[in-house]
């Protein structure tokens, strides 16, 4: 077990190796192999052409944290404070050659995905207020119980995504792609609204004249 102290990685190699209860300073040109990260306090840590592939991150605070040109591919995140993060500095393959990133239970308000391509990416019960998917492919993508309110979506492809259970979603059928999503009843009113479309209550049986 290893505990991180503002340790500057350089062109480090790890592989399953269990961090915990520690800060980071920085990572260059490093990898790490299915690790585990519990507790550790990564906010504010520049990460460099590093690369984290089927890692766990559990309980730890990325706020912040500056993946420029790094591969993050097949992780997940459990319980974890991820505020401002600007995903667009990491590195993503045309072709993805890992499993979608998943997080639950995760605070990654106020960050960017901006026309990345996420594929089905899971976002499970996490706070996502003020989060820009704009442009973003998120098709098949999973965002039960989650907290979406000033979320933007504009111009993004939800295709067969899994939206039921969102709450403070705003999308515009105009704008973003749908075919296929799942909503829930409130949403889906939204999205008729949207396109100009009124709905009525059923009428009660009409009394015989």
């Amino acid at each position: 077990m290893t505990r991180l102290r503002r340790e500057a990685f350089v062109g480090t190699v790890k592989e399953g190796d269990v961090f915990t209860e520690a800060s980071w300073g920085s990572a260059v040109d490093a990898e790490f192999q299915g690790c585990t990260f519990i507790g550790v306090d990564l906010s504010e840590a520049r990460v460099d052409s590093t690369r984290f592939v089927e890692c766990h991150f559990e309980r730890c605070d990325l706020s912040l944290w500056k993946p420029l040109e790094s591969v993050v591919g097949g992780c997940r995140f459990d319980d974890c404070r991820m505020l401002g993060i600007d995903w667009t500095m990491a590195k993503w393959p045309r072709v993805p050659l890992h499993a979608p990133n998943a997080f639950a239970r995760c605070d990654l308000s106020m960050g960017t995905f901006a026309d990345l391509d996420l594929g089905s990416v899971r976002f499970e019960e996490c706070r996502l207020r003020d989060v820009s998917y704009r442009g973003a492919r998120l098709s098949g993508a999973f965002f039960g119980g989650s907290d979406c309110r000033g979320a933007d979506f504009s111009g993004a492809d939800l295709t067969a995504a899994s939206l039921a259970g969102a709450t403070g979603l705003s999308v515009d059928p105009r704008t973003t792609k749908l075919e296929g999503a799942t909503v829930d009843a409130g949403t889906g009113v939204a999205i008729l609204e949207a396109l100009g479309i009124i709905l009525e209550e059923a009428a009660g049986d009409v009394p015989p004249r």
